[in-house]
């Protein structure tokens, strides 16, 4: 049996609105006394979502054997099943029938711009599970529980296991202390434009710098997604842009980073450097982007290859 993936990281219904102005244009210029905002979202979407569900979904599109670390409700069980069903190892998941599988409720305005809302539910009670004992080739920790995510990445190193710290909507719960041990345990870093500036405030340092903090194993890297610019590459040698590709439309970004990573784990499971890891992360936030929702597109490895090869030759 083939190694493994391990995904540690959030479980969640994602109710999509869309709202057809623009946030910044409904935001007071300066408070005087209590907000009262009203978005009118004539588009609604209640999707299967979750960092460590999406992340599963997008490596078993790519024939990748993963495992989930995460709790369900007890709304969850069909997707508990339907995850199950496409092969995803969900030994190490939980259904918990005295709480509600986490809730996300998106908006997104016009101009791509979103605001989230986030009950954690059953994602409360993730950190009461270790990693699997599988064979394991590469673990990511994904935004989850406070308690969750430290445990899980103490166990990938404990156990020796390379994997990813993605932080994500996380990253404010942490002090300083937590996020230098985590930022220690990791070999690699994934950020977007607003977190990697949030993690700089933190730390007081620049990416530059803090990617000589990483566990060093062979292309340990701090990456910054920077959407439709791309990807920025921090490694303890050199820092390098990788180009993105354009997607034909752009129907929604929920999902995108996530399908990301995952192409990015599955860069690593085929072995190739950080730079083609990237471009097989970039390619399937294409992807994702021009279907609705973070688990309604389609693709298998070998189209992704083609895809990489056509944009990055």
């Amino acid at each position: 049996m083939k190694k493994i993936i391990q995904v540690s990281g959030s479980v969640a219904f994602d109710t999509i609105l869309k709202f057809e102005g623009l946030f910044s244009e409904n935001l007071p210029s300066t408070k005087s006394g209590p907000i009262g905002l009203s978005f009118f979202c004539p588009e609604m979407k209640k999707e299967p979502g979750g960092c460590a569900a999406n992340i599963c979904y997008n490596l078993s599109l790519l024939e990748q054997n993963c495992s989930l670390l995460g709790s369900f409700g007890k709304d969850g069980e069909t997707y508990f099943n339907g995850l199950k069903n496409r092969g995803i190892d969900t030994s190490f998941s939980k259904l918990h029938e005295d709480c509600f599988t986490a809730q996300a409720v998106i908006t997104t305005d016009s101009g791509g711009d979103q605001i989230t809302s986030f009950h954690p539910g059953a994602m409360a009670l993730s950190g009461k599970m270790g990693i699997s004992n599988l064979e394991t080739s590469y673990g990511i920790v994904s935004p989850n529980s406070y308690d969750a995510m430290l445990r899980h990445a103490t166990e990938f190193e404990e156990r020796h296991i390379p994997f990813i710290f993605d932080p994500g909507q996380a990253l404010p719960m942490f002090e300083k202390k937590d996020v230098l041990r985590l930022i220690h345990m990791a070999s690699w870093l994934t950020l977007n434009e607003y977190e990697g500036e949030l993690l700089s405030q933190i730390l007081e340092q620049d990416l530059n710098s803090i990617v000589n903090k990483l566990n060093t194993v062979k292309g340990s890297a701090i990456i910054q997604t920077l959407g439709e610019n791309g990807a920025r590459v921090f490694t303890k040698d050199e820092a390098f842009s990788v180009n993105p590709i354009q997607p034909i439309k752009e129907s929604d970004p929920t999902g995108c980073g996530d399908a990301f990573r995952a192409g990015l784990l599955c860069g690593f499971n085929l072995k190739h450097n950080i730079q083609k890891a990237v471009m097989f992360g970039n390619a399937m936030g294409c992807v994702k982007v021009e279907k609705d929702g973070a688990q309604n597109h389609r693709i298998s490895l070998r189209e992704l290859q083609k895809m990489v090869e056509k944009n990055y030759t």
